[in-house]
């Protein structure tokens, strides 16, 4: 009797414990614990716009991080003048990231800046200046509170496909959005990326400051030992390339080049932020040993090198340079994106800079966020398939939020309606995106 009890009581503890277990429909189900409409891999400005857009569009959702700060470059690498928010002095993109830097923006009792003013030759003037620190707390404490289900500290390195979506480890999506930058997640899946080739690839940059503020010196004798260093390999070209006199004066920041940055692999990464390090050590140095400046001191430093460019993945459609600056809006249009093509040389002192003629804005379809060949995912952020002049002007972080967030609409809705992204109506996705507060590109549109 008691062998027939506990032969009852074990079934019974199968029954429940399979009922409870996420339906996949796959084999894999068994080491499937969570199982979401959405999971966006990267917490970045485009990881959080879709992660965003995603739960108030009705998804499940969850977002991965691989670091323990939500936030991506402006926090981890300290690009903190977040633009552009605005085109030609009319605001082009809005909604919930939008929401997310106007109260970070405010906790951290700063101000937006005056768009009225707006001049495209000025463009920093218009770029919103964050703390990071206040920024991160912010966006995690956003996301959370609208219901998006954070896995931190966590980096993709595999993924399955399976009847109903994607299976990362523990973590199951219907729809992927993949927002780490690099394209990773689509690679895993199959995709095709590209990489500029080494001679042209933007380098990142590392920022760092000293503590120079009412120091004298001579700047002529200093910018003459700089290039003596320089020539006798001493310090690397791109170490400062600014002026060396006036990267001091301005106490540190940006200025400081880093050729070949890479995080697509924790390796690449590791390397990458080494090398930041050891520029950092051979500045401060050099500046130490000039005349005047032997006390000058390391006031702070960036957790990582702001990375400019790896890879790019193939999609259904590639932005061009020529379309973006032209405005071309394609009949998938879903998000504005202003931004100068930028693209920053190590061998130079400045970068190639292309402005829109006036009242022209960029945009990005839902095709460049399609990865060919690949079904059930988006690619949102500096990944988005475009080239390599396209690319430079749409890696920024608002440009970045914009396609994050149109992307996570049209996941949820792929999501709800059991069908790949290719397939959901367009006018639907419009729809979604201006409910909750985004800006659709729309064609015949001026800009004065």
């Amino acid at each position: 009797m008691k062998r027939i009890v506990g032969t009852i009581i074990l079934l019974a503890w199968v029954v429940l414990t399979f009922a409870q277990t996420p339906r996949n429909n796959t084999s894999c189900v068994e080491k499937v614990t969570a199982a979401y409409d959405v999971v966006v891999v990267g917490g970045g400005p485009a990881g959080i716009g879709a992660a965003l857009a995603a739960v108030k569009s009705g998804a499940r959702t969850a977002l991965i991080e691989r670091d323990g700060r939500i936030g991506g470059t402006t926090v981890q690498a300290e690009v903190c003048d977040i633009g552009l928010f605005y085109a030609w002095r009319r605001q082009i993109i809005a909604g919930p990231c939008w929401d997310l830097v106007k109260k970070a923006v405010a906790e951290a009792h700063d101000s937006l800046p005056d768009f009225s003013k707006q001049e495209p030759d000025q463009w920093m003037k218009s770029c919103v200046h964050v703390d990071p620190q206040v920024y991160s707390r912010v966006a995690e404490e956003t996301l959370r509170n609208a219901g998006v289900d954070l896995v931190m500290n966590t980096e993709v390195t595999s993924v399955e496909k399976n009847d109903t979506g994607w299976i990362f480890g523990t973590i199951a999506g219907r729809q992927i959005v993949d927002a780490t930058g690099n394209a990773t997640v689509a690679a895993l899946a199959g995709a095709e990326r590209v990489k500029a080739p080494d001679d042209i690839r933007q380098p990142g940059s590392y920022f760092f400051w000293i503590s120079s503020e009412g120091i004298e010196f001579d700047a002529d004798e200093v910018n003459r030992a700089f290039k003596e260093a320089v020539a006798n390999g001493e310090l690397l070209p791109t170490d400062v390339h600014v002026g060396m006199s006036w990267f001091i004066r301005k106490g540190g920041g940006s200025g400081c080049y880093v050729p070949l940055a890479d995080n697509s692999t924790p390796e690449a990464r590791a390397e990458t932020n080494k090398r930041g390090k050891e520029a950092r050590d051979r500045v401060l140095a050099f500046i130490r040993r000039q005349k005047g400046l032997e006390n000058v001191e390391l006031l702070s430093y960036a957790s990582e090198v702001g990375v400019r460019e790896t890879y790019r993945v193939v999609g259904e459609k590639t932005i061009t340079e020529r379309e973006y600056l032209d405005s071309y809006i394609p009949d998938d249009a879903l998000a504005w994106s202003y931004w100068m093509v930028d693209e920053h040389k190590a061998g130079a002192s400045g970068a190639r800079l292309v402005f829109h003629e006036h009242g022209k804005v960029g945009t990005v379809s839902l095709g460049a966020m399609l990865p060919k060949g690949v079904g059930n995912m988006l690619v949102a952020g500096r990944a988005v398939s475009s080239d390599h002049g396209a690319n430079s002007a749409l890696r920024v972080q608002a440009s970045c939020m914009a396609m994050g967030q149109a992307a996570g609409v049209v996941a949820a809705l792929a999501a709800q309606s059991c069908c790949d992204p290719r397939e959901v109506s367009l006018a639907l996705v419009r729809r979604q995106l201006t409910e909750i507060g985004h800006i659709v590109p729309t064609k015949g549109v001026i800009f004065h």
